[in-house]
């Protein structure tokens, strides 16, 4: 629903503005531009802006994968 969508940004602090429909009714949104990197658990291990490279991102998803631990069982 649009409120768990709204819910879900404010959780991961998105900003998204809709900006002013044209004379078709179409508009543009404005948002935040971020990739998130979430564990197979769900939890967020890190996001990364536009000031990270491929290179950066990669080296970063490989360490979180190396040194990823699942929560012990109760704790998820």
């Amino acid at each position: 629903t649009p409120e768990e969508v709204r819910a879900a940004g404010s959780a991961y602090r998105v900003y998204a503005s809709r900006g002013p429909a044209d004379e078709d009714g179409d508009y543009l949104v404005d948002h935040s531009v971020l990739i998130y990197l979430l564990g197979p658990d769900g939890l967020l291990l890190d996001f990364y802006g536009r000031g990270k490279s491929a290179r950066d991102i990669a080296r970063s998803v490989r360490r979180h994968m190396d040194t990823y631990r699942p929560l012990p069982l109760g704790e998820q």
